[in-house]
């Protein structure tokens, strides 16, 4: 693929050189040149448009044509765990217990780390940002909620909103079951993801991280609490679930980095 792009692009450049400038947009929500498609998405997204660079399908179903594209070619996750909570070791980490994973031609996945779901439990419907919003790097990009209690969330990178994941909007559980995989929330185009990254935790530093979070809950939880909170030195699930009267707003405000949602 990144070959098709780099011919793409000397082509267009000898195209702009002889005074070719006309482009064929698919959409005016999808800027693209139907070429562009061509060249790097290849066929299999290219068969639901006409030649002339009208969108056959929807335009909400072919960019979900295209999240398709991305999601088969996504790298499986390596797992480690630290007091029984799992990491994704090739994955970006926010301070706000987020996870960045970086796909083909700059496109990222964006979720919820394990720690959270241990700590707050699972989640009712949870309210992520519509298709086409842009988010900033340490502003509150999508909302948990459980019960009555809500729990916003930053997002780790800035960009636009390109795919959500439907099947959480039922299911909400899977964020719980499996934060690293079929959990994740929504696919980002990002504008500034070098410079994002630089605020982000991976590999080692990732781990050493999540070891002084799960401390501090510890302590956050009081002595008659911390000694239930661990079994054999692991986190147990649902932290909230087993100590209902510790206080929400001071999780999220302390954990996730972010004041209770007004």
């Amino acid at each position: 693929m990144k070959n098709n792009v780099y011919e793409f692009k000397k082509k267009k450049t000898d195209g702009e050189k002889i005074g070719f400038h006309a482009k064929k947009l698919i959409d005016i929500d999808l800027p693209f040149d139907y070429e562009d498609v061509v060249s790097i998405t290849g066929p299999e997204y290219v068969r639901n448009l006409h030649r002339d660079g009208i969108a056959v399908l929807p335009n909400e179903e072919l960019k979900k044509n295209f999240a398709d594209i991305l999601l088969r070619a996504i790298e499986k996750p390596n797992y480690a765990k630290v007091s029984g909570v799992q990491v994704a070791d090739n994955y970006y980490h926010h301070v706000g217990h987020s996870w960045v994973q970086p796909l083909q031609d700059g496109w990222v996945r964006i979720g919820i780390d394990d720690f959270t779901s241990k700590v707050f439990g699972p989640a009712d419907p949870i309210n992520l940002p519509p298709v086409g919003e842009f988010l900033m790097q340490g502003e509150v990009g999508w909302v948990l909620s459980r019960n009555d209690h809500e729990a916003p969330m930053q997002s780790p990178v800035s960009g636009v909103v390109f795919a959500v994941n439907d099947r959480i909007k039922d299911h909400p559980e899977i964020i719980h079951n499996d934060p690293y995989g079929q959990g994740w929330l929504f696919l980002l185009n990002p504008v500034s993801l070098k410079i994002d990254m630089k605020a982000l935790y991976l590999g080692k530093k990732c781990f050493q991280w999540v070891e002084n979070e799960i401390q501090n809950l510890q302590k956050f939880l009081g002595p008659e609490c911390e000694r239930l909170a661990a079994t054999g030195g692991d986190l147990i699930d649902d932290i909230f679930g087993h100590f209902p009267d510790v206080d929400w707003d001071q999780l999220v405000k302390t954990f996730l980095r972010t004041a209770e949602k007004s």
